[in-house]
């Protein structure tokens, strides 16, 4: 981008349009040409689950998931929807990378094993869903009022985690609990898509075997999903955004 003139004033353009060859259908070229912006809002879900109390033995299964640095963050900043537009406008899906002042920068998958702790495939494919429920979640959703679509509601997952567990229950008692709380942040802070409100049933496959959840990389996947939507958003191809917008803005 250019930055100054002989006049001395600031100029905002490309030195080389061949280098960013998807100007013309980038965000920014509007913003140049008539100061126009469109502010960005982020979805997310998870908010009410940090005012539940989680059992000494869920928390447990939680940290064995892969989850432990997502917990100890805690219950996560306001969402500031400016910061992120403005990243988004400076966001090139040319070369997935920010275009600052200072140069050129992006979110690496170190960048979230930092943030959040995250392990560095998921399973995916569909079965008897009831079934599942039953067995990894230890309840049967009501279909009618308690999914959308292909997904579970996040809040009839977060009114699941209300019921008090005691600490003479089996193994497995937690460690549904444990699978609802995960759900909780995939759906609605680490991997939510554009509701914001439900977690896609291909999730709980995922947590089928509890000793093999450590060794799914959810890093490599929430930075899929966060270049996916900021690549959209600065194509103008979105108005509200999914992914995992709550890490952009603490990278930020």
């Amino acid at each position: 981008m250019e930055t100054s003139s002989s006049s001395g004033q600031l100029l905002y353009g490309l030195e080389d349009p061949s280098v960013l060859y998807l100007q013309k259908k980038h965000i920014s070229n509007k913003l140049l040409k008539d100061g126009t912006t469109h502010l960005f809002k982020v979805r997310r879900k998870e908010s009410k689950t940090w005012d539940v109390d989680i059992h000494d033995n869920v928390r447990y299964w939680l940290d064995i998931f892969g989850f432990k640095g997502v917990m100890d963050c805690g219950k996560s900043m306001k969402v500031n929807n400016e910061l992120i537009t403005a990243l988004i406008e400076r966001w090139r899906p040319e070369t997935h990378t920010f275009h600052l002042p200072i140069g050129e920068m992006t979110v690496t998958l170190e960048d979230m094993q930092a943030i959040w702790g995250l392990r560095a495939d998921s399973h995916v494919g569909y079965t008897d869903w009831p079934s599942k429920f039953r067995d990894l979640l230890g309840w049967l959703p009501d279909t009618k009022i308690e999914t959308k679509q292909d997904g579970l509601l996040i809040t009839a997952l977060i009114n699941q985690t209300r019921i008090p567990l005691g600490d003479d229950l089996p193994t497995y008692v937690y460690i549904q609990r444990a699978r609802i709380h995960a759900l909780i942040l995939l759906g609605g802070l680490i991997l939510p898509d554009t509701t914001g409100c439900k977690v896609p049933f291909m999730w709980l496959n995922a947590f089928e075997d509890p000793d093999e959840v450590k060794n799914i990389s959810w890093e490599s996947a929430a930075l899929s999903y966060l270049y996916h939507y900021l690549c959209e958003a600065s194509m103008d191809k979105r108005k509200e955004l999914g992914g995992p917008m709550m890490l952009l803005q603490l990278w930020a």
